[in-house]
Order: structure tokens, then C-alpha cells, then sequence
């Protein structure tokens, strides 16, 4: 199993999304969608890539990306409870920011991010945590 990342921010992901006109936040995210479809395998879900959430909010004008963004946070809640985490992340809560972000052009858009990143963040650390336990438990044995 790999090293899942723990460190994701959200000042990173403005500047550097401003720098390079979005590619960097498309990059970001794939990584991140990846991640979490590999935090919520045992939970049975699962999240379309980004190239499926590209396409869909393409056709839908934007509309998809609500769905989306709603499904992640949905995803990462059910994890973080499953496994007593304290995040506050709740699929809700992500869909309000997006849908205020959208609506008003405002910062409510990277609040639902940073939400997202922090339970990412905080589920990775536990997954790593758990896959090193592991391994070094096949070592001793």
C-alpha cells in the first residue's frame, strides 16, 4: 500500500491555482480523489475520477460539481465517524459553501475545500498510521 499524503492546504491551492490558470488545482484534485476513494474503499464508496467530474460539470453547466463536491464530503464524513475522528466535515456543509461560492464569487468555495483537505488530512494520518501498524506487524511475525 502506498504513503497517502497528509499535509494538503489551502493556501497552496489558491496561489498556485492562480499561478497556473487552474492546472494546478486540477492536478490537486485528481491526487486528492484518488486519496479518498482509497480512505472510503472499505466503506464501499466510491467517487468518479476527475476527468468524469470535468465532462459531467462541462455538460450540466457546473451543476454536476455540487453533486460532486456533496459526495466527497459525504464520503469523508462517513469515514471519519466510522473511525471516531472528530473532523466536521459533513457533505451539507461542503454543498452550502460550494453553492455560496458559486452564487456570490467568494471565498465560501475554499472554505468547503479546507473542510474537505482537513478530514482528508486527518483520515491519511490514521490510514498511514494503520498500514504501518500493519506492516510492521507482518515483519515480526
Amino acid at each position: 500500500m502506498r504513503k497517502l499524503k497528509t499535509d494538503r492546504s489551502i493556501i497552496p491551492f489558491i496561489l498556485l491555482g492562480i499561478i497556473t490558470c487552474g492546472i494546478y488545482n486540477l492536478w490537486y484534485m485528481y491526487h486528492l480523489v484518488n486519496d479518498v476513494n482509497e480512505l472510503c474503499r472499505e466503506d464501499g464508496k466510491h467517487s468518479p475520477g476527475i476527468l468524469t467530474y470535468i465532462l459531467l460539470s462541462l455538460i450540466t453547466c457546473g451543476i454536476y460539481s455540487f453533486f460532486y463536491w456533496f459526495r466527497i464530503g459525504d464520503m469523508l464524513q462517513v469515514a471519519v465517524r466510522k473511525r471516531g475522528l472528530n473532523s466536521s466535515i459533513s457533505g451539507a456543509n461542503v454543498l452550502i459553501c460550494m453553492i455560496l461560492g458559486y452564487a456570490i464569487c467568494g471565498i465560501a468555495t475554499y472554505v468547503g475545500f479546507h473542510q474537505i483537505f482537513e478530514a482528508t488530512n486527518e483520515l491519511a494520518t490514521e490510514y498511514n498510521a494503520r498500514q504501518s501498524q500493519q506492516a510492521f506487524g507482518d515483519f515480526n511475525v
